[in-house]
């Protein structure tokens, strides 16, 4: 009977310790990955007591804020649709997305408290306000993009390449955020992508807009110089196979120069094959290629293949900008700026700062270099060659009156349907305080579709007029 009784017990035992060792592990050290779970829902029902921060821009626009509702709050976004790849979306139902994702610990108030107020709240088992984020964003500039682009599909991007801080993000098509609840299954089951941020998570085919970083491989290595002679035919034999100029256009005898200003594949593909594909794949490496970008929302990795997967062809192809490539606005912009800023690649950024409610400032951003891809003079000699591009060659839609402005168009083909159309560029030339990437799906060829949108958001930021 006692051995039942102690068998019994130690069965109770246990049961009791398992119980309190699963509970611990709930708790503490499994409460983390639990709350990050997507179905996870009752983090953002607590969370709704709270009042979360604002998200404004660098000129005071607010973006996001919070109202009282009942026992709670709920999130509002004065700007829709315009603003919405940026702030993303904050739902009980549908979770978060965009800043309102990877700023979340900021904006609920979950952040360190700086604050006596905010310390002493804490401590008595209050909710702390959340923390307003201000970005890099101008608004001005934003809107300016986003009237340039239209109701066309793609991106438009714009940075200042001496700090990384993103001027304008414009992703089309876009959503408003105020009506995700009840649109949720025609935003998320639609074929637009309407909540893919294009911008940062976006990849693309990049055209002729590679050859920046074509180019500057080839000038790197010294292997060339701008001046350097190429026989330009309509077309190349490769391997085998063919590379060809747009439109089937002879150009004869050229310098390096001119064919980067006319954008001549023959040439180009001339430049790949004879860096050979391990110093074309890690020129581009160099540029934040087959690279996570470090950034303030999710992004996509710009990818091409291995050297090793590449026969001669396909690496002529790769130094023209087609084939195997992918490539988001936002990496294509951060090429534009290593040349912009003398071969220095800036971190980008779109959070400035978060300050608590009484105006503490808890996060602040400070300019960092990400990348040195090209050496000084060589970004001096591309920033030349790409003012040609526009002064002489197919960006002539981007000019501005009393403005030096650089750029490198892109007509990339995607197989059925018209091409994509590209445009890196930034202005002044001489002294560059911005850069921008756009891209238009399907829209036709870079010189008559994109550089003129590039052109409407360099002209708004150095308040220019024709």
């Amino acid at each position: 009977m006692n051995k039942r009784i102690g068998r019994l017990g130690a069965a109770f035992t246990a049961a009791f310790l398992i119980l309190v060792l699963n509970l611990t592990y709930l708790q503490f050290l499994g409460a983390q990955k639990l709350a990050a779970k997507p179905e996870n829902v009752r983090p953002l029902l607590t969370e709704r007591r709270i009042e979360r921060g604002d998200i404004i821009s660098a000129d005071n626009v607010v973006l996001a804020r919070s109202h009282a509702d009942g026992a709670g709050y709920v999130r509002s976004y004065p700007e829709r649709a315009l603003a919405a790849p940026i702030t993303g979306f904050y739902s009980t139902k549908y979770g978060r997305a965009g800043l309102e994702l990877t700023y979340n610990d900021y904006l609920s108030g979950k952040s360190k408290v700086s604050s006596l107020d905010g310390y002493m709240k804490r401590l008595l088992g209050k909710d702390v306000p959340g923390n307003t984020i201000t970005l890099t964003l101008d608004m001005r500039l934003e809107r300016a993009a986003a009237q340039a682009l239209g109701t066309r599909k793609g991106a438009v991007v714009a940075l200042d390449p001496r700090t990384g801080a993103v001027l304008a993000l414009v992703s089309r098509p876009s959503y408003d955020p105020n009506k995700i609840d009840t649109d949720w299954e025609a935003l998320s089951g639609g074929g637009e992508g309407v909540l893919v941020n294009r911008v940062t998570q976006g990849r693309f085919v990049p055209g002729s807009s590679f050859k920046i970083v074509s180019a500057a491989a080839a000038l790197e290595r010294g292997r060339i110089s701008p001046s350097t002679t190429f026989e330009a035919p309509a077309q190349l034999t490769v391997h085998g196979g063919k590379v060809t100029n747009y439109e089937g256009t002879s150009f004869g005898e050229v310098s390096f120069e001119t064919a980067f200003a006319k954008s001549i594949n023959t040439v180009f593909a001339q430049t790949g094959v004879d860096l050979g594909g391990d110093k074309l794949v890690a020129e581009s490496e160099q540029f934040g290629f087959n690279r996570d970008i470090p950034f303030d929302l999710p992004t996509s990795m710009s990818k091409l293949p291995a050297a090793k997967d590449m026969d001669p062809l396909e690496v002529a192809w790769m130094a023209v900008g087609q084939g195997r490539i992918e490539a988001s606005p936002l990496s294509m912009a951060l090429v534009g700026a290593a040349v912009a800023n003398r071969g220095e690649i800036r971190q980008p950024y779109l959070v400035a700062r978060a300050t608590e409610h009484d105006g503490t400032v808890v996060f602040e951003r400070k300019p960092r270099t990400w990348l040195r891809p090209v050496s000084e003079e060589t970004a001096e000699a591309l920033a030349a060659m790409m003012e040609k591009v526009v002064d002489e060659g197919t960006g002539g839609a981007a000019r501005i009156n009393g403005v030096r402005v650089a750029g490198k168009t892109g007509t990339a083909e995607v197989g059925k349907g018209a091409p994509h159309a590209w445009f890196v560029g930034f202005a002044p030339a001489d002294d560059p305080t911005i850069v921008v990437a756009v891209i238009v799906e399907n829209a036709g060829t870079g010189g008559k579709v994109a550089a003129p949108i590039a052109k409407e958001v360099m002209k708004t930021w150095i308040g220019k007029n024709d």
